[in-house]
């Protein structure tokens, strides 16, 4: 990953998978989901993943808009992302008290799927940003949208394999432990990335001239 690049095909799917992938909704779902039938489920799973994929495919377009309209520079681009990155892993480091999203009051499953499961269960605000930061720095690398394109379908097959599969997911002994865990690894990894984009976005601007372990 190069100093004016960050749409790399692994950093990408690293950070979707970390602010939009499968390890925060399995709790979720299985709070939406608890004493309904495999039918709402199922249907819960397919709606869901529908509108999160919308969702994302909408702010794609409102970032190119974006991108159009205010010609905005890369390092005002890098420093944000970063800051967004930093911020959204602070709050899952320093988590604040929140009224967790539960299946209590009658609702349908096109009502559920919409809200809360597409957003902000499956799309986080976090990730929102994070889309339009990657579809804004796409500007300046080949092949850079389709990374991000990518990046985006490989997350969402995920979310829908994590949602079908909820209730066996579940009973398998440790593995929310083993996910936890995981998720906990990633968080470190995410300030470690946010960082380093930090790093380069101080660096376009001329705030800082290097910083060790940053290649040219």
């Amino acid at each position: 990953m190069t100093n004016c690049n960050i749409i790399d095909s692994a950093f990408v799917t690293t950070i979707f998978f970390l602010l939009l992938g499968p390890i925060k909704i399995i709790p979720a779902f299985a709070r939406l989901t608890r004493d309904t039938d495999p039918g709402f489920k199922r249907d819960l799973t397919l709606m869901g993943t529908l509108f999160a994929t919308v969702i994302c495919g909408v702010v794609i377009l409102l970032a190119e808009n974006f991108v159009a309209k205010y010609q905005l520079s890369l390092p005002a681009v890098q420093i944000t992302g970063g800051l967004i990155l930093l911020i959204s892993a602070l709050y899952s480091i320093f988590p604040r008290n929140e009224v967790e999203a539960t299946a209590s009051e009658p609702r349908t499953a096109l009502q559920v799927a919409l809200s809360p499961l597409a957003s902000p269960v499956i799309v986080t605000p976090a990730g929102i940003a994070a889309i339009m930061v990657f579809v804004l720095l796409s500007t300046q690398i080949s092949g850079g949208f389709q990374t991000i394109v990518t990046a985006l379908a490989v997350v969402m097959v995920l979310n829908l394999l994590v949602m079908l599969f909820n209730s066996a997911i579940l009973k398998i002994p440790g593995l929310m432990l083993v996910l936890q865990l995981m998720g906990t690894v990633l968080i470190v990894v995410q300030v470690a990335l946010a960082v380093q984009v930090l790093i380069y976005g101080l660096r376009g601007v001329g705030l800082i001239s290097g910083a060790p372990g940053v290649t040219n």
